[in-house]
Formats: structure tokens, C-alpha cells, sequence
């Protein structure tokens, strides 16, 4: 190599981590805080955030501070008055959820790195807004705080991909969709991209090999695509085209990798799309959320409508504890009609990918996971699933102890995320310690082991 030239790819990666860090504040204010606002000082409603006629200069939410605290427990809250929805229709008869409390489950304790803390505590500390325990179909625990509210809906975030990995296993099970061809066969616009040349199951487990482009992130990328955050100048505007800017990785990744981003729901969501003649919002209302849900959802969608399968569900925390009991019981062979059950037990088909999943940047906290059409594995014995969602986003199931947990949170999260799968080996993505999936896989054994059976 010629000296100038290592000089000049010097050069770029320094401007490169330049417009990184440019994103990462703008978007992020708090990044780099090592001691965030602590919740008892960031209720937006005792704040006043978003108050009056008009609100207050100080009081506003925008795009330049929706992802800072106090802001973004009102922006996961009123999503819809943030960025263009599509509308996703409810039940005509929702599922009941009857109440069953048990006593005394705030007091419950379990260790977090070698101290005893209680739920409540755990609760308060990781910005919970709504928390709710179902037991064999009954509501034993249900808590709501800060100003949040059951009639409220919340950002999902990336507990959304589990929803769009639900519509592949049901196109798949019907024979229309299939998992071993690639991706372009469907969306030929994808042909030579990474998504594109990679098989259907490949995008389904994120073993896709693929580089971003240094400035265009995979999470802050496609925020600005939405319409989320401010777009830097030049960047992709929609969907479609954050999906093409998408590249393989320089030198070349292994042909076996696990790299979580948001590009491959997007890019199958497309498929879908194609595949159907229907949107993914009007997909989920015919198929899911209409056989059981109380409320009407939505989705964010960017400028041309494409709804942001990867991360822009919202609903209340009831509807989505009724989703995530409606998976429990068809996984289980339960409550036929609901959700294809034959397509539920597809897409949380037993995974061999734990070694896989192990090199990924999300492996940390969830040791012997593995990962399919979306959904983590936690391998556990008791076939139990979860989804999860950046800002501490959560859908527990085990279905052998007839368990369903869903929390909802807004706590802040500015850890940037990797550009390329060549760069998930330099470690997971951390977590303060009451973050962490260990954590909440402890509160949930403490739960369970104070619940009556």
C-alpha cells in the first residue's frame, strides 16, 4: 500500500467517526452520560413536557430532543403526535383478561450483581412505565407509572420484528413465501445487495453479512429515514433507499455470522409487501391484531407511507400482553383462530444457532440463546421466548409454566450500535447492570417463585 493511501483511509475513518459522534449528539444529547436523570425527575406530565397552548419553548418536544430525558418518555407515549402512523385495526370482541392479583409481588427479591433488590425497585430504576404478569391467562400483576397509563399506547421499538417475523412464518407456512430462496427473488431492487442476495431465513435470523455506510448507521440510519430524528444532508429519505445503501462488508465477513440490525426486517418486510399487495400495517390488522386486541395500534411510517417494521409498533400495554398470551396458547396448540398456531410453532421452531448468536453484538446477558424469525430463544427447558426492544422494551413467554410478562419502558439508551458485522468481534453491546438481560431473567425467576401454583 502506498503511505498516502493508508494516511487517506486514516483520514476517512476519522471523518466517519466524525459524522458519527455528529449524529450521535444531535440525536442523542445524553450520549457519553455516564449517570442519566434518575426517573423520579422525569414524569412528563409533572414536567410539563408538551403543556399549554402552546407549550412552553423549554416544554417542547422536537426531532433534535425526543431521544433525551425527560422527552422521550413523552415521545414513546405519543408517537403518533411525533412522526406520520398508519392505523392497525382492533378486535370487534377483544380477549378477555380476567384479574387474579397476587399480594405482595412488589416486595419480591431477587440478586442483582450480589445485592438483593426488590421489583419495585427494579421497576422505578430501569424507567418502567407500564409492567404487567399474567399467570395461566389471569392478570396477577399490572402497574403503570409516571403519568403512563392502560388506555395509553407506547413505542414497541424493535419488539416490532417479531411481529414481521410472525407474517413471514405465516406466508411461509401457506406455501407463498420460501425461507431458502433469496431475498431479491421477491424484491428484484435488492439484487447484489446484502439483504437481497441473502436467503429469506438468513434475513429471518440476522445471519446477514452487511456493512453501513460509516455516516448512515443501522439504528440512527433509518430514525432519519422515518423521519424520526433530523436527517443529515444527502441521507436516504425513505425506507427503500436506507435498505440500498446497504453494502458487504470490506474485507468480506465470514459466511457465517449473526449481526443484529435493522435493515433485514425491513428489506423482508418489502417481500411481504410484494408478495401480499398489502401493506405490513393493513397485514397485521387482518391477520393478528383484530382477533383479539381492544385498541386500535399503530406504526410509524416514513414519507412514502412504508410503515418501519423493524421498530414502530405501538399499542397499550394490555393489547400487547393479549398478543403476546395469544403466541403462548398457539405455541402450545391453545385457542385455535386466534393466530395461526401451525405458523406460531414455525417461526419458534428450535434454533441451532446458539454458538452463532454467542459472536453477535447482542450475545452479552444471554448466554445459550439462540434467535429465529425474530424471536429470542432462551433456551431454558421450558421453551421460553422473548422479545425485546432498545429503551428496555420486553415480551416474556414461557409456555411450559404458562407465564407472560410485558414491560414497557423509556429508559435511555445511547450506546452506538455497530456499522457492519465485521465489527460485532469487538464486543456486545453493554448495559447498566439493572438493564441487563440477566437482571430481568432473575426478577422473572423471583416472580415466578412468589406466585401461588
Amino acid at each position: 500500500m502506498h503511505p498516502g493511501s493508508r494516511h487517506g483511509a486514516s483520514a476517512a475513518r476519522y471523518g466517519a467517526s466524525i459524522a458519527i459522534a455528529a449524529m450521535l449528539a444531535s440525536a442523542f444529547p445524553l450520549a457519553g452520560a455516564q449517570t442519566p436523570n434518575p426517573p423520579e425527575t422525569t414524569d412528563p406530565v409533572r414536567l410539563g413536557i408538551m403543556q399549554g397552548f402552546p407549550p412552553a419553548p423549554d416544554k417542547r418536544v422536537t426531532k433534535a430532543n425526543a431521544f433525551q430525558l425527560p422527552n422521550l418518555r413523552w415521545a414513546f407515549r405519543h408517537a403518533r403526535e411525533t412522526s406520520p402512523t398508519a392505523g392497525i385495526t382492533r378486535a370487534a370482541s377483544p380477549h378477555a383478561l380476567p384479574a387474579a392479583p397476587v399480594a405482595r409481588l412488589d416486595d419480591v427479591t431477587f440478586d442483582l450483581e450480589g445485592q438483593q433488590v426488590k421489583l419495585s425497585s427494579y421497576l422505578h430504576d430501569t424507567y418502567t412505565d407500564g409492567f404487567i404478569v399474567l399467570h395461566k391467562g389471569q392478570v396477577i400483576y399490572e402497574r403503570y407509572f409516571d403519568s403512563f397509563g392502560p388506555r395509553q399506547p407506547h413505542i414497541w421499538a424493535s419488539m416490532t420484528k417479531s411481529i414481521t417475523g410472525l407474517l413471514a412464518a405465516m406466508l411461509i407456512d401457506e406455501g407463498k413465501l420460501d425461507p431458502n430462496a433469496k431475498l431479491a427473488s421477491y424484491v428484484p431492487e435488492l439484487a447484489g445487495n446484502p439483504f437481497g442476495e441473502a436467503t429469506i431465513q438468513k434475513n429471518l435470523d440476522m445471519e446477514v453479512a452487511v456493512s453501513y455506510p460509516a455516516s448512515l448507521p443501522p439504528d440512527l440510519g433509518l430514525f432519519g429515514a422515518v423521519g424520526l430524528i433530523a436527517r443529515r444532508d444527502g441521507a436516504p429519505d425513505n425506507i427503500y433507499d436506507f435498505l440500498k445503501a446497504a453494502q458487504v462488508p470490506q474485507p468480506a465477513a465470514g459466511t457465517n455470522v449473526w449481526y443484529y440490525q435493522n435493515g433485514s426486517p425491513e428489506a423482508l418486510a418489502w417481500a411481504l409487501r410484494r408478495i401480499t399487495g398489502q401493506s405490513w400495517s393493513e397485514l397485521v390488522a387482518q391477520r393478528i391484531w383484530s382477533r383479539f386486541a381492544e385498541d386500535d395500534a399503530y406504526i410509524q411510517v416514513d414519507q412514502l407511507g412504508t410503515e418501519m417494521a423493524s421498530g414502530g409498533m405501538n399499542s397499550t400495554l394490555r393489547d400487547a400482553a393479549r398478543f403476546a398470551e395469544a403466541i403462548r396458547k398457539a405455541s402450545s396448540g391453545e385457542n385455535p383462530g386466534a393466530i395461526a398456531g401451525k405458523a406460531v410453532r414455525l417461526a419458534l421452531k428450535p434454533n441451532d444457532n446458539q454458538a452463532l448468536f454467542a459472536t453477535g453484538n447482542l450475545a452479552a446477558g444471554r448466554a445459550n440463546y439462540a434467535y429465529r424469525d425474530y424471536w429470542y430463544q432462551v433456551n431454558d427447558g421450558d421453551g421460553s421466548i422473548e422479545a425485546s426492544g432498545r429503551f428496555g422494551q420486553k415480551i416474556y413467554i414461557n409456555p411450559k409454566k404458562a407465564l407472560t410478562i410485558v414491560k414497557f419502558s423509556s429508559s435511555p439508551d445511547t450506546a452506538p450500535r455497530p456499522t457492519s458485522a465485521n465489527a460485532t468481534s469487538a464486543g456486545s453491546t453493554q448495559r447498566r447492570p439493572a438493564e441487563s438481560p440477566a437482571a430481568f431473567a432473575n426478577a422473572v425467576k423471583a416472580l415466578y417463585a412468589a406466585i401461588p401454583h
